[in-house]
């Protein structure tokens, strides 16, 4: 798991909208455009960057093929 050592603060705009600081989007390596689960956990906004496509399919899928030699 990624920790960033000390709290960051963003505040909400008036559209509702936070930047997301510097130093949590380089520990995630976020990009414009990148996803993000948002969701409350015991009274906390958690967010959780969303795998790509690739990523959840290899993760599933993982069992498939192990034993199998690459040709």
């Amino acid at each position: 798991m990624i920790q960033v050592s000390q709290m960051t603060v963003a505040q909400v705009s008036s559209n509702y909208e936070i930047e997301i600081p510097v130093t949590i989007r380089e520990a995630l390596k976020l990009k414009p455009g990148d996803a993000l689960e948002i969701k409350v956990v015991d009274g906390a906004v958690v967010m959780m960057p969303v795998p790509s496509y690739t990523s959840r399919l290899f993760a599933k899928h993982q069992n498939l093929w192990r034993g199998v030699d690459a040709v």
